[in-house]
């Protein structure tokens, strides 16, 4: 296998925004604030690292917006009963777990945001 990094595909662009949109709220809960854009820049670094990817800086930023607002969303997770569960799950491993409940809401509203980009493009 080779060590070289790809652009951001499609369905990698839908993977780091559900990454980033986790964070931001597993940040919320953990911190109760909105993490900063340091933040948003390493995590979407990690994902890119691990994924062998690559992005520009306009497309990292673009989607670390996103993230935040479709986070906000989602926000009133943190008073559920499972909220602590889904942050553990989010934050203790390297990858998300799309089988968890807080993971697939996040990841329909990405798949949606990014659908409704491209039509406004």
């Amino acid at each position: 296998m080779s060590d070289a990094s790809h652009t951001l595909g499609s369905q990698d662009r839908l993977e780091l925004l559900c990454w980033l949109t986790c964070g931001n709220l597993g940040a919320f809960y953990l911190n109760e604030s909105w993490p900063d854009a340091t933040f948003q820049v390493q995590a979407a670094h990690r994902w890119l690292d691990r994924h062998h990817r690559q992005a520009d800086w306009l497309a990292v930023a673009k989607l670390a917006a996103l993230a935040q607002d479709i986070a906000k969303r989602h926000a009133g997770f943190v008073d559920a009963p499972w909220a602590r569960d889904a942050v553990e799950e989010i934050v203790d491993t390297d990858d998300l777990d799309y089988r968890a409940k807080l993971v697939q809401w996040v990841y329909d509203d990405c798949c949606k945001a990014l659908a409704d980009k491209r039509l406004a493009d």
